[in-house]
């Protein structure tokens, strides 16, 4: 067990280095949703056990947890060509670029996959998933039906078959795979409405009805399930139902409009606050930056932009509720992390601004401004090897900005001192 607060404080130079230990951890981490501290460990293992493939996969999972595809994709597409016959890479890096739409890579790798491992279901779904996306139903319709012929009863092969035949108007065929489907996931909406669109174009109406508004337990409905209701209605002959129905849907539409516009005019009112925060009208950007959270209050980037320009007016207290208030929608958004390190700073809490620059690196390694940050602090701490370090780090992933490489330099020239 961890002992209390080795989660927080974690830093990836203290790891010890016995290996499994080093893998315990960052599996511990990544579990508990630690996951800079967990990329840390697993970047710590991997750089002495550099093909380990479960790692890889796990470090990559990582990287996802925390919004960072790219290098998320790097370490898959350099885990496939370092271990060619592994079916399990192979379909994690597919299943990555379907969820990217990058069909056609999609594609190659899970090709590869179910020449590796033919028995893989899974696999088989995933490629036909890519197939159908990227309109090709007749090898879509070859893995579902392969994967089917195996397991009758696969509930994601069901749905995507029935899609295909329904998209293509073969409602006999479609309607038996959405009956099928609906026995194995009743509680599917998605399926429920499919079933109920091809009983409606069958004329099954009220069998549609009962589908999507069944008299025990009925489901939540979307507003696409509320225009398939009304339209059940009316083929049924309920003209009142039909009504009440298009009401509901008129509302839950309204709604999500509302809601879309709302964010959309968040997102501008914050980028106009940007730019009068640049020309020194703090004033007149918190304003609409309050707007913008009026519009939104899950708009994270509004929060962290209230922090640094309250930070700017010397409200330090202020700045950090605000900052807080980001972290809490989007704890491991780089630039909020960022913004709470230099709060930290300000305030000389250094092991704190530390901890959050580190994160900052973990989330995303090419922050350079980040690794500035650490080597200032570092400095601060007079350990100038880590400063040096950290200096170099920055100046290499920026060789253009001057800062860094002076800053290198000067750390370099300037004698050591004995660390506090």
């Amino acid at each position: 067990m961890l002992a209390p607060g080795a989660v927080a404080g974690y830093q990836a130079q203290n790891i010890t280095t016995d290996s499994s230990s080093n893998l315990r951890t960052a599996r511990a981490l990544a579990a508990s949703g630690q996951f800079p501290a967990a990329i840390a460990a697993y970047k710590e293992f991997l750089g002495a056990h550099p093909r380990d493939e479960a790692a890889e996969l796990e470090l990559a999972a990582c990287y996802r947890k925390v919004h960072n595809e790219g290098e998320a994709r790097q370490i898959l597409q350099q885990a496939r060509r370092e271990h060619p016959r592994s079916a399990a890479v192979a379909k994690a890096l597919g299943n990555f670029e379907i969820e990217a739409q990058s069909y056609d890579a999609a594609i190659t790798a899970l090709k590869a996959t179910v020449a590796l491992a033919p028995d893989d279901l899974e696999a088989h779904n995933f490629l036909g998933s890519a197939y159908q996306s990227k309109g090709d139903s007749a090898n879509a319709l070859t893995q579902f039906d392969d994967v089917l012929s195996r397991d009758p009863r696969n509930g994601l092969a069901l749905y995507l078959r029935a899609q295909i035949h329904a998209d293509a108007g073969r409602d006999e065929k479609a309607l038996a795979d959405a009956e099928k489907l609906l026995t194995v996931r009743p509680d599917y909406l998605p399926a429920r409405a499919l079933l109920a669109k091809l009983l409606i174009r069958l004329k099954q109406c009220p069998r549609a009805v009962e589908t999507l508004r069944p008299a025990q337990n009925p489901p939540q409905l979307d507003t696409q399930a509320l225009f398939l209701l009304a339209n059940a209605y009316d083929c049924a002959g309920d003209a009142a139902s039909s009504k009440a129905t298009r009401d509901e849907f008129a509302a839950a539409s309204q709604a999500d409009r509302t809601q879309a516009e709302n964010e959309t005019q968040s997102r501008h009112l914050t980028e106009q606050a940007g730019d009068l925060a640049r020309q020194n009208k703090l004033r007149e950007a918190l304003d609409l930056l309050q707007q913008a959270l009026e519009k939104d209050p899950k708009n994270g980037s509004a929060y962290s932009q209230q922090a640094k320009i309250l930070f700017s007016m010397r409200q330090s207290a202020e700045a950090r509720e605000a900052i807080n208030r980001a972290l809490a929608i989007q704890p491991y958004q780089p630039d909020f992390l960022y913004v709470s390190g230099i709060l930290f700073a300000a305030d000389g809490k250094l092991d704190d601004a530390l901890s959050a620059f580190e994160k900052v690196t973990r989330v995303n390694p090419r922050e350079a401004d980040a690794f500035f940050e650490i080597g200032k602090i570092r400095l601060q701490q007079g350990d100038r090897p880590a400063a040096i370090q950290a200096f170099a780090k920055a100046a290499a992933l920026d060789p253009s900005e001057p800062e860094y490489q002076n800053a290198l330099r000067a750390a370099r020239s300037t004698p050591a001192s004995p660390k506090p």
